[in-house]
């Protein structure tokens, strides 16, 4: 299976949201239901996507930790992978008083 990056899943997002509240599959009523099915598995807390947009929103306000795994139910290690994979897409983030936020 080839790995996608953070980036490259939220462009894909987007584009699919985009192309939705458009009416970009108006012709296609199974293209319209497989892109719906994708952007509602992508917002999911079960797809790492889905995982990486929750841990944004909690960055925004700051988050510990702690806060992150109990939020996502991943385990420490995994949340430090998430953190770089965000890092590595070019998001700022700053730790501070044991929060870490987005700069």
């Amino acid at each position: 299976m080839q790995k996608t990056s953070f980036l490259q899943s939220q462009t894909i997002l987007r584009a699919l949201e985009f192309a939705l509240a458009k009416g970009g599959f108006a012709g296609s009523a199974r293209q319209k239901k497989t892109a719906e099915t994708l952007v509602k598995d992508m917002k999911s807390t079960r797809s790492v996507s889905g995982r990486h947009q929750l841990l944004t929103n909690l960055l925004r306000r700051g988050a510990s930790i702690e806060e992150m795994i109990k939020a996502t139910g991943s385990s420490r290690r995994t949340i430090f992978r998430y953190l770089n994979h965000l890092e590595e897409a070019g998001v700022d983030l700053s730790l501070n008083e044991g929060k870490y936020r987005l700069k």
